[in-house]
């Protein structure tokens, strides 16, 4: 049953995965199938169109003529091979034409119960990453997320636009077979660990034991201010030392103005945004460039407590 598991785990995180053919899931162990659907890690699929012929040592994908037997008014498959005249018309057991589909969703369910987290299951980019919700690791509280697909070349910016990942405070990455091939979310190193090297099945139950997995992530420099949303006006309202309004509008303006004028690069603003609203920006992003426009005399200077460096 483990190496079942670990084997599905292992091809969804592939970016061309396939699907569960009947021929595949028949040498499973007996009752692995009922127990991966019954957890929502596999659900049916539609069926396909061809399945593999056992008539003969060649093993053949055939495409099954469908029709109604008269007498049990069933639906029959029949084939009749042009490859082999020693074979003639044949029946097809149409249940070889099942297959089954891997569920993040599922899986990630299965996961929860597993580890218990505070906290619903919340699918925040659709099959690709979901939170489980809040646990206590190694004695600190952590944000816990499943990923599929972390090494694929799409992984920093899928991961990187997701605003709830970037808000985390203390996040860990549970992927599901391989380990990001860079940073998935930009100048950030998260605590990741691939869950087939963790899970298994003990007694019909998924079990996993989270203390002690992760590696030891040196938190950044703002690992304990929340990196929410927020605008340029309210930066500057919470996190530098001058703030009146029309000092604070003239300087946003000039930010704004700058980074038109391709003189400076703002972070990426946080989607969505609504022509005519003031963008927001992650606060981290802005507290690790803002420095820099502080050299450029373009904003105030950030409170003592928020610099890296001496004035």
């Amino acid at each position: 049953m483990n190496d079942v598991l670990r084997a599905i785990l292992i091809r969804a995180d592939l970016p061309d995965a396939q699907l569960f053919a009947a021929h595949e899931v028949a040498r499973w162990p007996e009752g692995a199938l009922e127990w991966l659907t019954e957890a929502g890690i596999l659900s049916e699929a539609e069926p396909a169109e061809e399945t593999l012929c056992d008539e003969c040592e060649e093993g053949c994908s055939i495409k099954p003529a469908i029709r109604e037997d008269p007498q049990t008014r069933q639906r029959v498959g029949t084939y009749f091979c042009h490859r082999n005249e020693d074979i003639g018309p044949f029946k097809v057991d149409l249940s070889r034409k099942r297959r089954w589909t891997f569920s993040l969703v599922g899986l990630a369910k299965a996961v929860s119960k597993a580890v218990k987290p505070t906290g619903k299951v919340a699918e925040l980019v659709s099959k690709r990453l979901v939170l489980l919700g809040i646990i206590k690791l190694d004695g600190k509280n952590r944000e816990l997320f499943l990923a599929r697909g972390a090494a694929w070349q799409d992984a920093a910016q899928v991961f990187g636009n997701c605003v709830r990942l970037k808000m985390a405070s203390h996040p860990a990455v549970l992927t599901l077979a391989a380990m990001p091939k860079a940073p998935l979310l930009a100048g950030c190193e998260l605590a990741v660990r691939p869950l087939v090297e963790i899970a298994s099945v003990h007694k019909g139950k998924l079990t996993m034991t989270l203390d002690g997995a992760f590696p030891e992530v040196e938190p950044g420099p703002w690992a304990d201010i929340p990196n929410e949303p927020i605008t340029l006006d309210q930066f500057m309202v919470k996190f530098c030392e001058e703030h009146k309004g029309t000092y604070i509008a003239a300087r946003r303006r000039g930010l704004l103005a700058a980074d038109r004028n391709e003189t400076l690069k703002l972070p990426q603003h946080v989607e969505p945004w609504t022509s005519g609203q003031a963008k927001r920006y992650f606060t981290h992003d802005l507290l690790d460039a803002w420095e820099s426009y502080v050299d450029r005399s373009l904003v105030p200077p950030l409170l003592a407590q928020y610099r890296t460096k001496v004035l």
